[in-house]
């Protein structure tokens, strides 16, 4: 059971030591980007937010920030701790924060990038390379045990849940799932994967069950 909360609101933007609310997506190059020259500013700029922690059972349940969208590097601090740096501008990052979450209020900061340099690619193109956070911010809870990311989980054919249909004829077709589940939690824990295929009615014509038991860390496809 995962439980997404969207983090658009409530920014505080800082450019060359002025301030100003914001909500994302938002993009500082939005105006000077627009005119078709290679001239639009370019450097680090900081987003702020305050935000409540969620009610969860640390024992059971994970916290993460996701990032849709940050151009073109960005480095994020929890409460004072850095908590991730990512590279690249075009692909959507997430971090754990269970452990750095405080009580109450939390302070996130994101320190935003999209100087000109020589190691984040791509390194030219014919359009602007806008700056800022410009897609959604999301706060998830999700259970220590749970089904993965596919794109966290960097494999070919795997990670997530994967469906392939290896035999199909004119009459019937074979329907395979796999599903990754993982235990990011600190004790074993036994869980139900549950497989429900469903037709045109949203009606269930299949369902298959099946325990597994994952020790800490440890990851399994069923």
């Amino acid at each position: 059971m995962s439980k997404a909360i969207l983090l658009n609101t409530g920014w505080t933007f800082t450019k060359e030591g002025h301030d100003e609310p914001v909500t994302l997506p938002h993009t500082w190059n939005a105006v000077d980007g627009q005119d078709g020259g290679n001239d639009y500013w370019r450097g680090t700029c900081i987003y702020r937010t305050r935000f409540a922690a969620p009610q969860f059972n640390t024992a059971s349940h994970q916290v993460w920030i996701q990032f849709d969208g940050v151009n073109a590097s960005a480095h994020v601090v929890l409460n004072g701790s850095p908590v991730c740096n990512h590279d690249g501008g075009y692909s959507t990052f997430r971090v754990d924060i269970t452990d750095a979450l405080h009580d109450g209020a939390n302070e996130l900061i994101v320190s935003v990038d999209n100087s000109d340099n020589d190691t984040v690619y791509p390194q030219k193109a014919d359009f602007t390379f806008y700056g800022g956070i410009y897609r959604d911010v999301w706060m998830i809870g999700k259970s220590s045990v749970a089904i993965t990311d596919a794109l966290e989980a960097d494999k070919v054919a795997g990670g997530g849940v994967f469906v392939h249909f290896d035999n199909i004829s004119g009459k019937k077709a074979e329907v395979y799932v796999d599903t990754e589940v993982h235990n990011s939690g600190k004790r074993t824990r036994t869980v139900a994967v549950e497989t429900v295929l469903v037709d045109a009615g949203d009606v269930p014509v299949k369902r298959v069950s099946q325990q597994v038991k994952l020790q800490a860390g440890e990851s399994k496809t069923v």
